[in-house]
Formats: structure tokens, C-alpha cells, sequence
């Protein structure tokens, strides 16, 4: 049945809910079917608690479920069992007791019910402590969590919080078991993120067959923006976990249901990797209806460009890095620039030879690729803002040499680069050979698109009136120093921009020395987020040496999450590259706690195993516990190897921006461990007093 108030419910109490015995689950139904239709307290059923503001309960049989309302929602907190002489020892032997209230209220077991849980304050330790469980794992009380039985003989013989923790058993039975041994306190409940839901069938659905994904309720200021200059171009900025994401998802639903506007319009909605379109087709599905739905294609740039490419002839193979760099290399080592004499050779192959791999590589892939450059003569003239080298016209000629002698290369082995589709599935586009327009196009992570993604998204949508953009320029990994319209004339966002400053991901101290991180640009403006959570300070750990890191990196994930009571799975490790995230996960592995390393189109987020990943890779993702590290000498740049100090400062900026997108993916944990031998700039800049600093024995 459909609500006469909108459903929220806090992620806890969805676990909560999935401990109510089923056998009694339509009397839950009912009361919160009877909650929404009137939620006020009687002081009887529904009664208020003095212990919160505007905390209030209804009874259900031995349970508590605890809400909040208002004049269009209801919101479900947490929903607890009353047990007397249980909570009768509480009340008397409490080392947090309730505040005092009147003898009525003092004895009211529904007040205990709403404190109970508060977790002691976090404290990193050089030796993992062992916690005894607060109550015995017995087999009647897992079957009575509906624990499949092949699980309840390695649950009965956990006696303490690390070995329940480490358990590698499905995550969603051991969240039903963790909330249910150590309910969070209500007012901490409160803080969580509110997830919305359509009507109790929804519930009934995720407690029955396991419904997995629900939208976030947005803001006051979120939900404005949603249909806020709906006729673009329009574009909100935000930094990490400020909800431009979810903001972009209900701006598609506010796009198709415009009064008066036509049922054939199209939208694409696009952002930056494949797991990121996976989620969001997710939540779209649930957002539109079928009919809405049917009328959006969810894809990355890189897929529509493809797609477009693949309308007019066939596709070979597709690039993959390794190979790239391969080829890269090969070419670079026989490379001969032309010149007019052997002393104008030699004279350019020097100065190539200045310039590294991965910098003539973004050369490519930022300038002539990602600007659509067709001739040395367009590559001439094209402006470099930002790059560091201010190249004159015989270095852009011996620059140009050497893209056409690589792109030839990857010709001959039959490989076909982003790069270029994305660059023909432009000019397919701008020729009007491609019909395949869409009235809305939304894109999200756009500070990350190079400027052919940007121009083909533009051109894509029928008119600039469909174009919305989210976008963070505190993650951009790239300095463009151009503005969006220099990129397409319809990317004109002047007097069409909002930003969101309110962080739901992180905490505010995790977000605070994360920030601390960037330098700011000239003319650029780079403000803090706000977070509604706070936490733990961040752990710095100096000393180390390189070959302990996964040691250090497994007690920090264990302790952490032991503090959080989540599983040690829901931590991740992010490292610079393959091959030092491989022997990581090995040494995390050796010290107790499953990894594995995660290329990142492999990464499988459901996998019951802490992830090792690039920092690239994290990018649109979030762990609730995360250790920056690895940070090895060659991973980094290094003034020493930089013969022009602009290209070091370029560098270093985007060493600064990648290692900010590392840090703000943690939500409640975060450790960055700076190894013995690293001499990283960006590492080195960080206030202490930012950062709980630990020195390795």
C-alpha cells in the first residue's frame, strides 16, 4: 500500500529489521503502516522520550521502534527488544546510566533501550587488544536471527570482538549479528544518512529477498537543486560525500516528468567508471518508473563513444594499459626526431629526453587527444595552461613526431585507443552522421572527462538546454586552467552554478586533514566541506619501514574495525600502482587479514576480502575504513628529477589532488603510513595537529 508520509529509515534499522522474527512480521507491517498514517505520541502505543529531542516509540509486541516524523515523513531509527531483567541489571550497573530524569522516567527500560551501545573513544595501539564478546553466541539465539545453519558452529565459538570481526562468513548475516550484540545508541542513529522508501511493500520485499540498494533522502538544500534551472546548461559542484551523485540521479527523474513535456524524450546518464554506472542504473531503476526508465540509456563516455563509432564501421581491439605502456616504451627507445642538421637532432632528442613517459603520455591524452588536435599546425597554436614546460615551436614539432611515430605503432598491432574513438565519435557527431541524440544529458564526475569527452557529451545532447554537470574540482586529477566553455561553446555555466558545502561520507576530521592536503590555485577557489559526522582523528604513522607496512596497515584495519564493529572487508587499502598493491595484499594477508590486489575494472566490491587498489581506481568510491600507502621513492614525484621546477609543481599538484582522493574515500578510518626512505612533498606538508602521529617501534 502507498504511504500516506514518505518512509525513511536509517541503514541500522534496516538490519534490525531483518532480526525481527518473521513469524511476526505483519504486526511490524501494521505499526508502521498505523505510524505514517499518525505518528503523534498518545503516551501510551506512541509515546515520546525525554532522553532525545523528538525522539519518539511505538510499542510492538516485546520490540521498541523508534522514530521521528514530520508533516510529510516518518523516519525508523532502530527497532529493539525489551527485555526486563536484562535491562534491569543495566539500569544498575550502567557505566554510561541515562541521564537523570524523574523516578518514572529513570525506571523506564525504554529509555536504556534508546542509550544503549556507546562505544568507547578510538585509540590506535601498537598491539591489538583482545575484547570479550558482552554476551555468549549460542545456537539458539542465531537460529532465532534466521543464521543458516552452516554458519552458527564457527559463530558459537567466537568468545571476543576481533575473531567475530575476522569471520569470513556473508557480510549482510554478520551485520544482522553485530547491530543485535551492540545496538547503536539512537542518537548516533540519528546522524546516519536517511534512506528512502516507497511504502512498507518495499520493506517487506528487502526482508523477504534481500532488496539491496534504496535511494538517499536528499537535503533541503540538495533537494532544491533537483529542479533548480531545469533548462541548462546547469552545473552543481561539491566536494567528496556532499551528494552531487544523488542530486544528479533525482535531477533525471525532475527532467522527464517537466509539466507539458513530451513521453518520447531521451536522456544519458553518464559518469566516470563502469562500477559507478552499475550502482547508478541500480538506483534509477528504483527512482523512475519502468516506462521513465525505458527512455535513459546509463553508460560511460567511453561506451557511448564506442557505440557511436561502432554505427559506422567495426571496432578492433581495445586498448589495455599494460600494453599501451609497452608500446609506449618500444617506440620511445627508437625514436629519431627529424632536423635539419645532426646537431638540430641531437638538440631535440635532449630535449625530449627531458620530458618522462607519464608526462608526454597526458601530453597526448589532455592536449592533442583531448583537445582534438588534427595537425602539428592546430598543436602549434594550442594553448598548454598548466602543463609546466611552456613548449616553443621545435618542441612542439618533436612532440608531434613522436605521437604520429607512436599512434602508428598502435596502428599496425590492430589496437584502437580511447583517445581516438572518442575522437572520431566526435567528428561522427558534429558531420550529423549519428542520430542517436538525447533531449538530457547528465553527467556526473565531469572535472574528469578530458575535454573530447566533454565536447562529445555536449554535442550528444539536442540542445544546451539538456546539459546538467556535477563536478568536484578538488578531484581533479589534471590542471586544465580553462574554463568549461573553452572546452565546447555550450558549456557556458555563468550565473548556472550551485555548490553543495554539507559532507555526509566522511568525518569532519577525516575531511579536515584530507583538505589540508591541496594547495590552492591562482584564481582558484577551494572551500571544506562541512561533515554532519565526527570521528576519530586520522593516524599518520612515520617511520615504518617498507617491508612492514602490510603488518602495520592489518593492525590498523583490525583495530578500526573492531572501534566501528564492522567487518575487516569493509576496509580498503590504496596503493600507487600493481605491483607494490600485490606484495601489500600478500603481507596484509600474512598478518591475519584476507586481501587481495584489484585491477579496477575487476575490482568486485562484494567479495568478502579487504580490496587493494590504485588510487586512480578509487575514484567515486568509499570504504568506511581506507590505508593510503606504498608510497615508495619512484612512486612520487621528486624535485631532484626535474630539471624544470614549473613541471615538478605541475607534478606535485596532481600528486596532491590524487592523494586527496585517497583520503576523503574513508568514511569513519583512515590511516596514511609514510615509510622510512619516502620524501613525499605532499606528506610532508601536513599539520600534526590534524592527525593523530604515531611513530613506528
Amino acid at each position: 500500500m502507498k504511504s500516506t508520509r514518505e518512509i525513511n529509515i536509517k541503514p541500522s534499522c534496516m538490519r534490525e529489521i531483518q532480526a525481527y522474527p518473521a513469524a511476526d512480521s505483519p504486526q511490524l507491517w501494521e505499526k508502521i503502516n498505523y505510524l505514517v498514517d499518525d505518528p503523534i505520541p498518545d503516551g501510551k502505543l506512541k509515546k515520546k522520550l525525554h532522553v532525545y529531542n523528538k525522539v519518539n516509540r511505538i510499542r510492538i509486541g516485546d520490540y521498541r521502534l523508534f522514530y521521528t516524523f514530520g508533516e510529510s515523513w516518518v523516519s525508523l531509527l532502530g527497532l529493539r527488544r525489551r527485555r526486563k531483567k536484562t535491562y534491569k541489571e543495566k539500569l544498575k550497573d550502567a557505566q554510561n546510566p541515562i541521564p537523570e530524569k524523574k523516578p518514572d522516567e529513570e525506571n523506564d527500560l525504554d529509555q536504556i533501550l534508546a542509550v544503549e551501545g556507546r562505544k568507547k573513544e578510538f585509540k590506535f595501539q601498537n598491539v591489538s587488544p583482545q575484547t570479550p564478546l558482552p554476551r555468549a553466541i549460542t545456537p539458539e539465539w542465531l537460529q532465532e536471527l534466521k543464521v543458516p545453519p552452516a554458519y552458527i558452529p564457527i559463530l558459537v565459538s567466537c568468545t571476543n570482538e576481533e575473531s567475530l570481526l575476522a569471520l569470513q562468513i556473508p557480510s549482510d548475516i554478520l551485520e544482522i549479528i553485530v547491530e543485535n550484540i551492540f545496538p547503536r545508541p539512537i542518537e548516533e542513529v540519528t546522524k546516519q544518512p536517511d534512506l528512502v522508501v516507497q511504502s512498507t511493500d518495499e520493506l517487506i520485499r528487502y526482508k523477504e529477498s534481500g532488496l539491496l540498494t534504496f535511494l538517499l533522502k536528499l537535503d533541503e538544500d540538495q533537494k532544491k537543486l533537483t529542479s533548480w534551472a531545469l533548462k541548462g546548461p546547469t552545473m552543481v559542484k561539491g566536494g567528496a560525500g556532499t551528494g552531487k551523485s544523488t542530486v544528479a540521479l533525482y535531477r533525471v527523474k525532475a527532467m522527464l516528468e517537466q509539466p507539458g513535456a513530451p513521453k518520447d524524450q531521451t536522456l544519458l546518464f553518464t559518469t566516470y567508471t563502469r562500477a559507478l554506472i552499475s550502482a547508478s542504473e541500480q538506483l534509477l531503476r528504483q527512482l523512475l518508473t519502468a516506462e521513465q526508465f525505458s527512455r535513459v540509456r546509463v553508460a560511460t563516455c567511453d561506451q557511448v563513444a564506442r557505440e557511436i563509432v561502432a554505427s559506422r564501421r567495426p571496432i578492433g581491439n581495445i586498448e589495455d594499459g599494460g600494453t599501451i605502456w609497452q608500446i609506449f616504451s618500444s617506440v620511445r627507445s627508437n625514436f629519431e626526431p627529424s632536423g635539419a642538421t645532426a646537431f638540430d637532432r641531437k638538440l631535440r632528442t635532449k630535449s625530449l629526453g627531458r620530458l618522462t613517459n607519464r608526462y608526454l603520455k597526458e601530453e597526448f591524452e589532455w592536449i592533442i587527444n583531448g583537445r582534438g588536435l588534427k595537425s602539428v599546425d592546430e598543436y602549434l597554436e594550442a594553448p598548454r595552461p598548466g602543463r609546466g614546460y611552456a613548449f616553443r615551436a621545435g618542441m612542439r614539432y618533436t612532440v608531434w613526431e613522436f605521437y604520429e611515430a607512436f599512434c602508428a605503432e598502435v596502428k599496425a598491432r590492430g589496437i584502437e585507443q580511447f583517445s581516438s574513438i572518442r575522437a572520431e565519435a566526435l567528428d561522427i557527431v558534429q558531420n550529423n552522421l549519428w542520430g542517436g541524440h538525447f533531449d538530457y544529458v547528465v553527467v556526473d564526475e565531469a572535472q574528469d572527462l578530458t575535454p573530447t569527452s566533454l565536447c562529445l557529451m555536449a554535442e550528444v545532447a539536442k540542445t544546451a538546454d539538456g546539459l546538467f554537470f556535477a563536478s568536484d574540482a578538488k578531484q581533479s586529477l589534471y590542471s586544465r586552467n580553462y574554463s568549461w566553455s573553452m572546452a565546447h561553446p555550450r558549456l557556458r555555466f555563468k550565473g548556472r552554478t550551485a555548490i553543495l558545502k554539507r559532507n555526509y561520507r566522511s568525518t569532519a576530521e577525516i575531511d579536515k586533514a584530507a583538505f589540508d592536503i591541496l594547495e590552492v590555485e591562482e584564481g582558484e577557489r577551494l572551500d571544506a566541506s562541512k561533515s554532519i559526522h565526527n570521528g576519530p582523528l586520522p593516524v599518520f604513522l612515520e617511520g615504518v619501514s617498507s617491508e612492514r607496512e602490510g603488518e602495520w596497515a592489518a593492525k590498523f584495519i583490525r583495530q578500526m574495525s573492531q572501534h566501528l564493529r564492522m567487518k575487516t572487508n569493509t576496509a580498503a587499502v590504496l596503493v600507487p600502482n600493481k605491483k607494490i598493491g600485490q606484495n601489500l595484499a600478500e603481507a596484509i594477508s600474512s598478518a591475519g587479514i584476507p586481501a587481495r590486489f584489484f585491477e579496477g575494472r575487476k575490482l568486485d566490491l562484494k567479495e568478502d576480502i579487504v580490496k587493494v587498489i590504485t588510487l586512480h581506481s578509487a575514484k567515486g568510491l568509499e570504504f568506511p575504513i581506507v590505508v593510503v600507502c606504498g608510497l615508495e621513492p619512484g612512486t612520487y614525484p621528486e624535485r631532484s628529477a626535474f630539471s624544470e621546477e614549473a613541471v615538478f609543481e605541475e607534478r606535485m599538484r596532481q600528486q596532491r589532488r590524487l592523494l586527496y582522493v585517497g583520503m576523503t574515500r574513508a568514511m569513519r578510518g583512515l590511516m596514511v603510513i609514510f615509510t622510512e626512505d619516502c620524501e613525499n612533498e605532499a606528506l610532508l606538508d601536513l599539520s600534526p595537529e590534524n592527525w593523530h602521529v604515531e611513530e613506528s617501534v
